[in-house]
Formats: structure tokens, sequence, C-alpha cells
């Protein structure tokens, strides 16, 4: 069973919000016997064990100084889909994110960049219907900042490793 491990800024909020700060737990394990990082809880249930000893697999770690990151939303696939609600810019259809694909209005045969205003999520049957042609998607793509971002995305505490993650994430 895998469980990964979130990692909290200097400052006890989470490096990233998009995609949430979430490393594995080999990587986890790694910066702990580094001394990179502050251990602040274990999973009580996920123990690893070498040749010359056993260890905990860490739940949080923070980072022992604050680093600043940029304030932009990072391009990624899991924040086009964000902001497209996880919706099909072409049929209106809400989807899980393994069944998105992500579109190029202006296909990339065409010169099309992959960038902000240029992407959006689409199904699987209509970015196969819309091929190799420019679209017109429902809604114009733009570049979100990232309240809006925030303000649109609901965490699912249920799915947390650890329900301790909660007091870290949904802090004012």
């Amino acid at each position: 069973m895998s469980k990964d491990c979130l990692l909290l800024n200097g400052n006890g909020k989470p490096v990233s919000y998009f995609p949430l700060s979430v490393i594995n737990w080999k990587t986890a394990i790694k910066l702990v016997l580094t001394r990179n990082v502050i251990l602040l809880r274990e999973h009580e249930d996920f123990v690893v064990h070498s040749p010359t000893m056993e260890m905990k697999v860490p739940s949080i770690l923070m980072l022992p100084r604050f680093h600043k990151f940029h304030n932009y939303v990072k391009f990624s696939r899991s924040n086009v889909l964000l902001r497209d609600m996880y919706t099909c810019q072409y049929c209106a259809e809400i989807f899980d994110k393994k069944d998105l694909t992500l579109d190029h209005v202006i296909p990339k045969s065409k010169k099309g960049p992959s960038n902000w205003e240029n992407v959006v999520t689409a199904c699987k049957a209509c970015n196969l219907k819309k091929a190799n042609k420019p679209g017109t998607p429902i809604k114009e793509p733009i570049k979100p900042s990232f309240s809006s971002l925030l303000n649109g995305y609901t965490f699912n505490s249920d799915s947390f490793p650890d329900k301790e993650w909660s007091k870290y994430i949904f802090q004012s």
C-alpha cells in the first residue's frame, strides 16, 4: 500500500495548492534521512524496513525555511482541468479526469501554441470529432488567476491518506 506525504513550506502552509504539494513516500523518506525537512507527523500504519533499520513513513513534512514561490498559475494539465472545471468545452458534459484530454483550439499542426489561451479540456469523443480542425469552445480559454482557481477548487478531505492534512490545508 502506497501512502503519500504532504509537504509544507516554512510557514506551515502547503508549498502548492495546484497540484497539492504531495510527494511519494520514497521521496519523503529520502528528505528525512538527509535532514532537509522537519518531520511533523508519521503514518501510524505504514513502516518500511531495511537490513539495518525500520522507519515509519512520513505523513507531513515541513521545509526548514520559507521559500518564496511564483504567485502565477503554472500551465499544466491539472490546472487546465481545474480552470475548465472538468467540463468538456465542446459538449459541456462533466467528466472524470481520466476521461478528458487537452485540446488545442488551433491545432498544433496549424502552429497553435500550447498555452492557456489555446488549450481547453475536451472529452475523447469531441476531441476525436474535432480532429485536426480549428474549434470553437463554449468558453474562451484564458489564463486564470491563482485566486480564481483556489476559489473554484474544493479539496476532498476524505481522500487524504491522513486526516491530519486538513489542519494544514484548510487553515486560513
